[in-house]
């Protein structure tokens, strides 16, 4: 998974160069999966294919430091 700046959309629609296709449009435009070719494009990986995720991490960060605040 891939996440960008909300809001940002223009300042990421240029960095989209080329639609190389699409698949599942019945799902409507939005939530279709697009294949773009992107140059320079701005964003964090949160998920990936190894099973790593940033969301996890930073729940469990986030609840080791408020145990910390809590014991205080």
């Amino acid at each position: 998974y891939l996440h960008a700046i909300g809001g940002a959309a223009a300042l990421i629609g240029k960095s989209v160069k080329e639609v190389l296709g699409v698949e599942r449009l019945d799902f409507g435009m939005p939530e279709a999966f697009w294949i773009i070719r992107v140059e320079d494009f701005q964003c964090v990986v949160t998920m990936d294919s190894h099973g790593n995720s940033l969301h996890k991490d930073m729940i469990e960060r986030s609840k080791g430091e408020l145990d910390k605040l809590l014991a205080q």
